[in-house]
C-alpha cells in the first residue's frame, strides 16, 4: 500500500482521537460554557471598563482607538496563549502519566504519531473555542467588526495550535505535574505581561522590545490588533507565527514521542 492510500486511514485514525476528547468534554459542556464565556467577560469589565475610564483614547501607529478595544484584542491573544498551553501541558500530562490513555490508544490500530497530532488538534480546538468566546463577546459589545472576527478565527486556530505545542513539550520535558509550573513561569507569564497584551509594545525601552519579539505571543497581539483594529501589518508578524508553529509543533511530537517509546 503506497503512502497516498495510507492517507485516509491517517485521517480516520486522528479523527477518532478527537471524536474520543470531545466525547468527553461534552459531558460537562455546560460548565465549560459558562467558564469560557465569564473570564473574557471579567477582563472587559475591570480592565475595559476600569482601566479604560481613565486612560480612554489612544493613538496607537497613528490609529486612534479607545483601550477598552485595545485591552480587548490583547484579551483574545493572552486566551489563545493561556487556552493552548495550559489545556495541552496539564492535560496531555494527565492522560499520559496517570490516565495512560496515550498507550492504551497506541494499542488500537491508532498509531502512537496519529494519537498525537489528534491530541495536538483537540487541544488547538478546545482552545479555539475560547477564542471564538472573546470574539462573539466583542463583536456584541461593539469592540470588533464582523469582518475581524471572522479572520481571526481562523489566526486563532493556528495560534492555539503553536500554544498546545508548546504545552504537549512542556507535558513531554516534565517528569511530575509540579514541574510544569517552571516554563509556567519562566516563559508564559513573561510573555503574558510583556508581549503587548495591556499596553503598546512601544512603550517598552528598546532591549525590551527586542526581547519581547524573540516570544511567540508578540506576532499573535500584533496580527490580532492588524485584523481586528485595524492596525498596520508588521511583515514579520505572520511569518514569525508560522515559524513557531513549525518549531513548536514538530518539536513537540519528536519530545513526546521520544518520551513514551522507551
Amino acid at each position: 500500500m503506497t503512502s497516498q492510500e495510507n492517507i485516509p486511514s491517517t485521517w480516520w485514525a486522528i479523527r477518532c482521537v478527537w471524536l474520543r476528547y470531545f466525547a468527553v468534554f461534552r459531558k460537562s459542556i455546560a460548565y465549560s460554557i459558562v467558564t469560557t464565556f465569564a473570564e473574557p467577560l471579567l477582563y472587559l469589565v475591570t480592565f475595559g471598563l476600569g482601566v479604560g475610564t481613565l486612560v480612554g483614547m489612544m493613538d496607537v501607529q497613528g490609529v486612534k482607538v479607545h483601550y477598552r478595544s485595545f485591552v480587548f484584542a490583547g484579551v483574545l491573544a493572552q486566551t489563545v496563549l493561556f487556552q493552548g498551553f495550559f489545556g495541552a501541558a496539564y492535560g496531555s500530562f494527565v492522560r499520559m502519566y496517570y490516565q495512560k490513555i496515550f498507550h492504551a490508544m497506541a494499542t488500537t490500530p491508532i498509531t502512537l504519531s496519529e494519537v498525537l497530532w489528534g491530541e495536538l488538534l483537540w487541544d488547538a480546538s478546545n482552545a479555539t473555542f475560547a477564542a471564538f468566546a472573546v470574539l462573539v463577546i466583542g463583536y456584541v459589545t461593539g469592540q470588533f467588526n464582523i469582518v475581524g472576527c471572522l479572520l481571526a478565527l481562523p489566526l486563532s486556530f493556528l495560534c492555539c495550535l503553536m500554544f498546545s505545542g508548546l504545552g504537549l513539550w512542556v507535558a513531554a520535558w516534565s517528569t511530575t505535574i509540579d514541574q510544569i509550573a517552571y516554563p509556567q513561569f519562566l516563559i508564559v507569564f513573561p510573555m503574558f505581561l510583556f508581549c503587548g497584551v495591556f499596553f503598546p509594545l512601544e512603550t517598552l525601552p528598546k532591549i525590551l522590545q527586542w526581547i519581547a519579539w524573540f516570544l511567540p505571543l508578540t506576532p499573535v497581539t500584533k496580527l490580532a490588533r492588524t485584523l481586528l483594529l485595524g492596525f498596520p501589518l508588521d511583515p514579520a508578524a505572520p511569518l514569525l507565527i508560522l515559524v513557531w508553529t513549525a518549531i513548536l509543533v514538530f518539536g513537540s511530537r519528536r519530545a513526546m514521542m521520544k518520551r513514551l517509546i522507551k
